[in-house]
């Protein structure tokens, strides 16, 4: 997705979050809000929102000596997620279809996102997201494409939230396909990595790999050839989270798109209302935005 003049604002709204995450000194944290603010008359339309936030995210860290600025808020709700892992887990098995359920309570997880909310009921989200559902979704064409033995690809989003992915491989699992996780290359906002993916058990039920990017969002030029690969072998893949839909909504690949949409501007673009659950199915050569 092209960089829109409304995701200035939201830019650095997560620029002021991220710093204060990382340091209480003022002048530091005015320093980086100096640097963005410098950037901007630069930017132009052909960048994508993600690889801003990367490169603002990388000033914060060198300013401020902090390499994970989101750590105690990722420790929190990773937390918060692994105590009501249970609880959802038994209702997904009271559920009339267990795997449509995961995919709701995995595009609920989307919630858990630092870059918008700085507090999140994540209780009231799952409550929420029961009662509303998907309220645009592709989900009969993505069983119909679930075949045994397919190579599904996930790529995952935020930390907490990839807790509730682990419902979701677990439901994937019982159709026989073969998944891929991708994480982060590095700490950017409180996005999954490597190290907690491996933290919450979803080595043990997919393979895990590095998408190399280390931007809030995939952006595909920045990826290694190991996520390249299993990006171009997948017989289906599911995009988490705005911020990779904002790096893949004009790829040509086709994609399947689980995420909350958390601005006004991407609900436009989805023609869904700000806070609905989407699971949308982006076809072959289709943009987006």
């Amino acid at each position: 997705m092209e960089l829109r003049l409304d995701c200035l604002p939201c830019i650095f709204r997560q620029t002021l979050e991220g710093s204060r995450m990382a340091t209480k000194d003022e002048e530091l944290i005015r320093e980086v809000l100096n640097e963005y603010a410098q950037m901007i008359p630069k930017f132009d339309s052909n960048q994508k929102a993600p690889a801003i936030v990367g490169k603002v995210h990388q000033i914060i860290k060198e300013k401020t000596g902090v390499a994970d600025p989101y750590q105690k808020f990722k420790e929190e709700h990773m937390k918060l997620a692994l105590n009501l892992y249970p609880k959802v887990k038994a209702m997904l098995k009271e559920a009339s279809d267990p795997l449509q359920g995961a995919l709701i309570m995995a595009a609920t997880g989307n919630s858990i996102d630092a870059g918008l909310f700085a507090k999140v009921d994540i209780e009231k989200q799952i409550e929420d997201a029961l009662e509303n559902g998907l309220v645009q979704s592709d989900f009969e064409l993505f069983k119909e494409k679930l075949k045994p033995k397919s190579k599904v690809l996930i790529i995952g989003d935020n930390a907490g939230e990839a807790i509730f992915d682990k419902l979701l491989i677990e439901e994937l699992s019982k159709y026989g396909v073969e998944i891929i996780y991708a994480t982060r290359e590095i700490p950017v906002l409180n996005d999954v990595t490597l190290k907690e993916a491996k933290e919450i058990g979803l080595d043990q039920i997919s393979k895990l790999i590095s998408s190399g990017c280390k931007t809030p969002g995939i952006i595909l030029n920045n990826t290694t050839q190991e996520f390249r690969l299993a990006y171009q072998q997948a017989d289906i893949i599911i995009s988490k989270g705005q911020g990779n839909l904002e790096g893949l909504s004009s790829v040509s690949e086709p994609i399947f798109f689980l995420l909350k949409a958390k601005c006004n501007l991407l609900a436009q673009i989805l023609d869904v209302n700000e806070g609905d659950l989407v699971f949308k199915f982006k076809k072959q050569g289709e943009r987006l935005a």
